[in-house]
């Protein structure tokens, strides 16, 4: 691996998949790179498509730089796979790394330049994500994250569907997973309710919760555009038996200067989609924790707790989930249903025999479609499902 401490190194991760490979790259080819040399490395696993997928990107023209393949020999899998595409982030000033169901708008590259400028030294920041959620992975429920003025905000919430990472940030990782690659979900020290469950059901070939558990106990932050500069195409796939859109959001072309918050101007979220340090009317003078979602488990050293979902403790109030961006109900409570302030030091085995939420948080979350349309649309998915299902029985006999 050649060194080169001034420079970006962009890495295309593929395996199996040469259509969408060549789909990212050509992406890649009308993105902007400010004049700047940036190298590219096509990095593939082995897989029956492997030599298509060589000659294709063979005779793919890279005017920008140094153009790599690197095609292995033996099998590798998506977690020790990423992980040696992150590894370009210690040859280089920075790394970008994009699956082949990725593409890129044409400012990714000057967003991932800006941004690394200006928090590659924070010991508090740990990658940089080109992707923006619009929906809460957990929950299926939809994220909108407060805007400020900054055209950035910072998440616990590690990213895969396009990152960024300073060598800094990366053998901060680096060395952390060396240590605990081994241990850290199966120690009897592991805290399993600091992450949501959903990501400890990822499989072992999942990067990504590590990542997640790493920036959780570091207490470490992703910076996250307002707007996106990559999106996920969620094609079928080694992880995805079923192409979906669920995932594509609208990405910006422009190409300008990024106004970055200093750390403590910054909003920001947690892992589970949760604002944090956010005043709530009438407990200043309390430890609150937001759990607008229902989605956590534990309560930490928390007095009260502010949840869509009913849990056993005494309700000091109950509020109307009206607002957007969901936070600002705590801010501008009003009385009704759909959230509900508990006082954790009131244990109250009959306080969650209320009305049941989903239907409130339904109607939250679906705009400009009625229910009739979103009964077809149930309907129609039920029967496709169910029909990827009986086909898949019989070609398994």
């Amino acid at each position: 691996m050649a060194t080169d401490a001034s420079r970006f190194c962009i890495v295309t991760v593929g395996y199996n998949r040469p259509d969408a490979m060549m789909r990212l790259l050509h992406s890649l080819l009308e993105a902007d790179y400010l004049g700047d040399k940036v190298d590219l490395v096509v990095s593939l696993d082995k897989g029956e498509r492997q030599a298509e997928i060589v000659e294709k990107a063979e005779s793919f023209v890279w005017p920008f730089g140094n153009k790599t393949i690197r095609a292995f020999s033996e099998r590798q899998g998506l977690r020790k796979h990423i992980i040696q595409c992150g590894d370009y982030a210690l040859a280089y000033d920075a790394v970008i790394v994009l699956e082949d169901d990725i593409t890129v708008s044409k400012g990714f590259y000057a967003y991932a330049r800006q941004a690394a400028a200006f928090c590659g030294k924070d010991p508090r920041i740990g990658g940089i994500s080109l992707y923006k959620h619009h929906v809460n992975v957990g929950v299926d429920h939809f994220f909108e994250s407060e805007f400020n003025g900054y055209d950035t905000f910072l998440m616990q919430f590690a990213q895969s569907w396009g990152q960024c990472w300073t060598s800094r940030m990366w053998k901060g990782f680096r060395d952390w997973y060396e240590d605990n690659e081994d241990k850290v979900f199966s120690s009897p020290e592991f805290q399993p309710n600091r992450i949501p469950e959903n990501i400890l059901h990822w499989g072992s070939q999942s990067w990504l919760k590590y990542y997640m558990e790493y920036i959780v106990e570091k207490d470490l932050y992703f910076v996250y555009p307002y707007h996106a500069l990559t999106t996920n195409h969620s094609e079928v796939g080694q992880h995805n038996n079923a192409a979906s859109a669920d995932w594509q959001i609208a990405t910006t072309d422009a190409v300008f200067d990024y106004r970055f918050p200093a750390f403590d101007e910054a909003v920001r979220y947690d892992i589970f989609f949760e604002r944090m340090d956010y005043p709530v009317k009438g407990y200043e003078d309390r430890r609150v924790l937001l759990d607008l979602y229902g989605n956590r488990k534990v309560f930490n050293d928390a007095d009260i707790l502010v949840s869509s979902s009913h849990r056993p403790y005494k309700v000091l109030e109950s509020w109307k989930l009206k607002y957007r961006p969901q936070e600002r109900n705590c801010l501008h409570p009003e009385s009704g249903e759909g959230l509900y302030v508990y006082d954790l030091h009131a244990p109250q085995t009959d306080a969650c025999k209320r009305n049941n939420n989903d239907g409130i948080r339904t109607r939250f979350d679906v705009r400009a479609t009625h229910w009739d349309s979103l009964i077809k649309l149930g309907m129609a998915e039920f029967k496709e499902k169910a029909g990827r299902k009986i086909r898949s029985k019989l070609k398994g006999k």
